[in-house]
């Protein structure tokens, strides 16, 4: 069983170091490190640092998706684990990875913690919340920072959908379980999140918005009236945050519908 890590990055390499430095500390160690930089600046790790990853430079802003495609494409490993340039695992994470994954599981999940200011603290765990019903509406914990996955599946699903951020993690899962493959979830695992000013994809409502409405349009057939309704508030709602004034009216007859829905 060999195991190779991939690291999307976009101009942050600040974090990307200590990124780096969580996947060199494991107790179980990849195959390989693939640092996949999607961003305009050019790399500028420190020696000893650079000599231990594969770096490929690919079109700018391609998105975390096309950079996570990109480095699966390139990878040796039989399984892929991803972790996102301003994020963390703890020192056992792939160790603990690896038992999941001798028990038959093509998938693991393990738990969101979060950091902020300094602190860790818990965020999300998606033990015993991995189903569609969940995934449909919400994002129970799954993120490109605690995700494992066989790397046959991962292409026999098509990897990450580029037209989803920031969507595209739970629209992965959604494919795998539909396809009955075996997820496991590790309660007991940290993958830590970083808190910061920089821009994630979840912090553009207009952005945020557009991905809602791509996945809703994906997978708007799979869902139920409530579920394709609560999806739809919620791409009105963020367009609403992203300024565009009129998406108010037609949130608020959206808003009320759904509200009727709940007593019919």
């Amino acid at each position: 069983m060999t195991i190779s890590t991939i690291i999307p990055t976009c101009d942050r390499q600040d974090y990307l170091k200590q990124a780096l430095e969580s996947v060199l500390s494991q107790t179980v160690k990849p195959l390989e490190i693939i640092i996949v930089n999607n961003g305009k600046e050019q790399l500028q790790l420190p020696v000893e640092l650079a000599a231990k990853a594969k770096i490929y430079n690919i079109l700018p802003y391609a998105g975390a998706a096309q950079a996570r495609n990109f480095g699966a494409s390139v990878a040796a490993g039989d399984y892929l684990a991803f972790l996102d340039d301003d994020d963390l695992w703890e020192e056992k994470y792939l160790e603990k990875v690896s038992k999941a994954l001798a028990t038959g599981a093509e998938c693991v999940i393990s738990r969101l913690d979060e950091l902020k200011e300094g602190q860790v603290s818990l965020y999300k765990n998606a033990h015993g919340k991995l189903t569609l019903a969940n995934l449909f509406v919400y994002n129970p914990g799954v993120t490109g920072s605690n995700l494992v996955v066989f790397r046959k599946l991962f292409f026999a699903v098509s990897g990450f959908d580029p037209k989803l951020p920031p969507s595209e993690d739970k629209g992965f899962l959604i494919e795998v379980l539909r396809r009955g493959h075996k997820v496991a979830t590790l309660p007991d695992n940290q993958a830590i999140i970083r808190v910061h000013t920089h821009s994630r994809h979840s912090d553009d409502a207009a952005r945020l918005a557009e991905g809602i409405n791509q996945f809703t349009r994906k997978y708007g057939k799979l869902m139920t009236r409530k579920q394709h309704l609560k999806n739809w508030l919620k791409v009105y709602r963020y367009r609403y945050k992203g300024g565009s004034k009129k998406a108010l009216l037609v949130y608020i007859p959206l808003y009320f519908l759904f509200r009727l829905m709940k007593f019919l």
